[in-house]
């Protein structure tokens, strides 16, 4: 553990992030760390520092509609139009939730709905009503999940917060995790960017510009977490793919964490990238380990071969977004995790 804490102080004194929280756990193991300061003039990083997870948000609900799924309440050739009538009309209606999940969804990306879209309304006209891209490859969309977001809620009939709480974090001992923290836990909170029109660094408030429109609870983004809860949930993962536990059954972990994309540009599961093109996973882990990153400096790696997996929470979006240092710390980071496991055998 002290190459890994080493490297994220060096990390830390480069200017990668003000500081970070982390984990490497195993099958009955369970390191944690925090390096470096919340801010400027803040509270030092600790274990129970709570971050912004942007996109690892997606990992939730993902994980909800994997339960709604072995409810049989969903299907995974469902469309979108089953669920959200308003869309029986649009260009996305017939688009089923793999290909949501799978981000083989005909979304173009990258459209920064929230510049021209200020409502909840507004946000989910102007993803009913997006032109469609022609190309079947893969492409990462945050729209894809704000829609998966949107039917979660719908087949539950609750708020996605209460959901995912219900279905997720509760199950699972995640008391910590959760979106829109409560005012009390402000001082535990890692800050994100310096939002131009406050003036102020965002602290609680989700960093996403289009979960933000969303009141802070999105299928895309918007949780706040810590390391240990993080752990928590990667356990269960692991735990699910060898058939213990009783959060996912085998089959269902087994397919959400396989590569359903072969040579589709980029290797998805069902809501998880595996190691390849464009992917956080670094020189050591194997073809099969699988993960998610956030905007925000957060990141989840898992091995199964290993039973490891490696969770790093940090907020290098602090105090300004163009700060790329974290891309190649996650690949150092991971390739440390693997070493500290001792990186042998596979499956030992």
């Amino acid at each position: 553990m002290k190459a890994i804490k080493d490297y994220l102080e060096t990390c830390v004194a480069g200017g990668a992030f003000p500081g970070a929280a982390w984990a490497i756990g195993g099958k009955e193991t369970l390191e944690t760390g925090a390096v470096g300061l919340l801010g400027a003039g803040l509270e030092a990083a600790a274990e129970d520092s709570l971050y912004d997870l942007a996109s690892l948000t997606k990992l939730f609900t993902t994980l909800a509609l994997m339960k709604q799924l072995e409810d049989g309440l969903i299907r995974l050739e469902d469309r979108v139009d089953y669920f959200l009538p308003a869309f029986r009309d649009s260009p996305l209606g017939g688009t089923t939730l793999f290909r949501l999940l799978t981000h083989t969804a005909p979304l173009p990306g990258g459209t920064m709905l929230y510049r021209y879209a200020h409502t909840r309304e507004d946000l989910l006209e102007a993803i009913r009503s997006t032109g469609i891209r022609r190309d079947e490859g893969a492409l990462y969309t945050c729209e894809a999940f704000i829609l998966l977001g949107e039917i979660a809620s719908a087949v539950d009939s609750a708020g996605l917060d209460e959901l995912i709480r219900v279905r997720v974090t509760a199950p699972l001992g995640m008391a910590e995790t959760g979106y829109n923290p409560p005012d009390e836990k402000i001082t535990r909170i890692a800050p994100t960017e310096v939002c131009p029109r406050q003036g102020v660094a965002l602290r609680g408030q989700v960093h996403d510009e289009n979960a933000a429109i969303l009141g802070g609870v999105s299928g895309n983004a918007g949780i706040f977490s810590t390391v240990r809860d993080m752990a928590r949930l990667a356990a269960a993962v692991l735990d699910s793919l060898e058939g213990r536990g009783d959060f996912l059954h085998r089959p269902t972990a087994s397919l959400m964490t396989s590569n359903l994309t072969q040579g589709r540009g980029e290797n998805r599961g069902l809501g998880w990238m595996l190691k390849g093109p464009g992917s956080a996973a670094g020189d050591l882990m194997p073809e099969e380990s699988f993960g998610h990153t956030g905007f925000t400096g957060t990141s989840l790696w898992i091995d199964p071969s290993r039973r490891l997996y490696a969770i790093l929470l940090s907020n290098r979006i602090h105090p300004r977004r163009d700060n790329a240092g974290i891309f190649r710390v996650r690949h150092i980071f991971h390739n440390l995790a693997i070493l500290r496991c001792g990186g042998g055998t596979q499956g030992a």
